[in-house]
């Protein structure tokens, strides 16, 4: 589990997954409604909806405004991202079968958004960050949370 946890960590963009979008509260009933999930994976969840949200800032981000306005959000997200490392290495250690079961659950989700971020990343760069003067030391930022 720490091996995904540094795989969010060490990245800083992503599209939130499908099952990541709430559900109306009166959309379940009670007959169909979920089990309750372990802690753990409710924050390896959390962990990919906060990379998502910084996916989302990077990917509307195309001219020197937005660029430039994306920087306070990518920093409260970088903030975010941090205080959930440090609640997620709080969790007690995982078993080993729940080790497996996530990785082979979501290690396929964490590497479709490795590459997404790796586009937009390079996206940013060959754009010289739309002349950004903050926007790449927020990003260098994010990417150091989990150093």
């Amino acid at each position: 589990m720490k091996h995904i946890t540094k795989i969010l960590i060490l990245t800083f963009l992503c599209a939130i997954p499908a099952w990541a979008t709430p559900i109306a509260a009166d959309s379940a009933s009670p007959a169909t409604e979920a089990p309750a999930l372990p802690e753990g994976e409710k924050r390896l969840r959390q962990g990919i909806i906060i990379i998502g949200k910084l996916t989302q800032s990077m990917a509307e981000i195309n001219n020197k405004e937005t660029a430039d306005a994306a920087v306070p959000q990518i920093m409260r997200l970088c903030e975010e991202l941090r205080q959930w490392t440090q609640a997620f290495n709080n969790l007690p250690p995982l078993s080993e079968t729940e080790t497996i079961v996530y990785e082979d659950r979501y290690l396929p989700i964490i590497r479709k958004i490795n590459k997404i971020m790796q586009a937009q990343a390079d996206r940013l760069a060959a754009a010289e960050y739309y002349g950004s003067q903050n926007l790449p030391a927020a990003l260098i930022h994010v990417a150091q949370v989990g150093h």
